[in-house]
């Protein structure tokens, strides 16, 4: 079945469209519209970019990944009548501990001395599950993305979503269903720490996939396409 409304869908850090291309062609979507966050150097031009693919009193769904799930939350505050679902993907709503915003600074400090290697194994072992990380299908989308969009695209992510604010109680006061999708094994997300923020988001469901690491899009994209399917009408 088709989404009855447009889906808008949000990609994460250093992410584009490639990230989604294998769910979309899972999917069957009667309007698909997709925020190019890679193109915004601050988080207004990520809300101006995303406040620009709605039109006026329509509903639109919103399905985000990562630091997309961050900006699709704030979308979600900003214009609350336009918003049919969302469904988080690999995103914890807590915010930023303050571990993570002191690794944070420091690839701040790295990217400004011009320190980016996105092609090593550690970069990939963070992202990607241990079972995938010799298959091409999610590793080379994972590299091709990093090298294209490069550490100035990073950088630019980077702080513009740092510091990063809680965004349950946001989310606790959208008149729509919020779904979350999240990797057990996940570094960045996992879903054990998801889990803790669902009974303070009325109505709010988790989906937990095991043997998957952050790039769930990439890596479990059947399983992925299956939920959104069930939930996008």
């Amino acid at each position: 079945m088709s989404a009855q409304h447009p889906v808008l869908f949000f990609p994460g850090t250093l992410c584009d469209e490639r990230v989604f291309i294998p769910l979309w062609q899972k999917l069957s979507l009667h309007q698909r519209r997709y925020v190019p966050l890679q193109w915004a150097a601050s988080k207004e031009e990520m809300l101006a970019l995303s406040k620009d693919r709605i039109l006026d009193n329509e509903k639109v769904h919103l399905v985000a990944f990562s630091m997309g799930g961050y900006i699709a939350a704030l979308l979600a505050q900003l214009m609350p009548d336009n918003i049919a679902s969302i469904t988080l993907i690999g995103y914890n709503p807590e915010g930023l501990s303050n571990e993570e915003l002191s690794k944070r600074q420091q690839l701040v400090t790295l990217l400004k001395k011009g320190t980016f290697k996105p092609d090593n194994d550690a970069y990939l072992a963070r992202f990607i599950h241990p079972s995938r990380l010799n298959d091409d299908t999610v590793t080379k989308v994972v590299k091709d993305m990093a090298q294209d969009l490069g550490k100035n695209t990073l950088l630019n992510h980077t702080l513009a979503t740092t510091p990063r604010e809680s965004t349950v109680s946001i989310l606790a006061k959208i008149n729509a269903p919020v779904h979350f999708i999240a990797a057990s094994e996940d570094n960045i997300a996992p879903a054990e720490a998801v889990k803790q923020h669902i009974p303070h988001i009325p109505g709010a469901t988790l989906d937990e996939i095991e043997n998957a690491g952050h790039m769930l899009p990439l890596e479990q994209t059947d399983k992925i396409a299956a939920m959104l399917a069930k939930r996008l009408r």
